[in-house]
């Protein structure tokens, strides 16, 4: 089983706990005349890679949702077909390939989400992102020489032991 980064990605963005996420699952299916029984433990196995029977991936995605004001499909959470048979395939590496995708997906997502107002931000161009890597490497002053050590076998100056020139 591989973990299901694309859930918890999901749920981190919600801001809903793992024992958050069972309730509201729990109560959206009563809505739809189901007695489910889901608690913290069950997100946790959800996270890990297993799928959840009958319509809990169903109520996953209305409940995330409903939370995130946007609508979110099976394939958003890593249950959709695409995820079914990605553990399928024993091919020329497409899983891993897939998986790396999935993942990278997640993180994008999880990071627009998080700090829309980055994408606004103009990129450091020029002078000023050149700057303080010149003042860095080249501190003012001049060059700074370094105390030097006595060779082995010489004998130690007072000033070497004081730390001083």
């Amino acid at each position: 089983m591989e973990p299901n980064v694309l859930l918890e990605s999901l749920i981190e963005e919600s801001g809903v706990s793992r024992a958050g996420l069972a309730g509201h699952v729990n109560r959206a299916g009563r809505s739809r005349g189901l007695s489910l029984r889901y608690e913290h433990t069950a997100v946790s196995r959800w996270l890990k890679g297993q799928r959840p029977r009958g319509q809990v991936p169903d109520l996953i995605c209305e409940v995330l949702g409903a939370r995130l004001g946007r609508p979110v499909g099976l394939d958003d959470i890593g249950m959709g077909a695409s995820a079914a048979s990605a553990g399928t395939d024993t091919g020329s590496g497409n899983a891993s390939l897939s998986g790396f995708v999935e993942r990278a997906t997640a993180l994008w997502r999880s990071d627009e989400q998080r700090r829309p107002h980055l994408a606004a931000v103009p990129a450091v161009t020029g002078t000023s992102a050149v700057m303080p890597v010149w003042e860095w490497e080249n501190p003012p002053g001049g060059h700074r020489r370094l105390p030097s050590r006595p060779r082995p076998g010489e004998p130690r100056r007072h000033s070497d032991a004081q730390g001083g020139p």
